[in-house]
């Protein structure tokens, strides 16, 4: 198996490069396929970062700094990582950003 066919997400959608599709977001009918490049937090199915769900790079458009990685995410994923408490927002270059707290090791 490569990444260009990677099995079925949980609603039984083929995933992978090779399968063509529709942006995910609501009202969107851009042309992607359901490779990495448009999976919500980078790999496929759910992530610590992530929804399963797939957009085109419109509706893609939050970036989570972890570290040396930088992962897309999609509005509702960027909501609720900027409100659990532990990430939040960068005001002036939008990327979301872990919150180090004082005193932490």
């Amino acid at each position: 198996m490569s990444w260009s066919h990677c099995g079925e997400d949980s609603k039984g959608r083929p995933i992978g490069y090779a399968h063509q599709a529709n942006c995910d977001h609501e009202d969107c009918n851009a042309e992607i396929d359901r490779g990495l490049s448009f999976a919500c937090g980078g790999m496929h199915g759910k992530t610590e970062f992530g929804c399963e769900q797939y957009f085109c790079d419109t509706h893609l458009e939050h970036t989570v700094a972890n570290g040396e990685e930088f992962i897309r995410v999609c509005e509702c994923c960027m909501v609720a990582l900027t409100t659990s408490g532990e990430w939040a927002l960068h005001p002036e270059d939008w990327v979301i950003c872990r919150i180090i707290k004082q005193g932490a090791a």
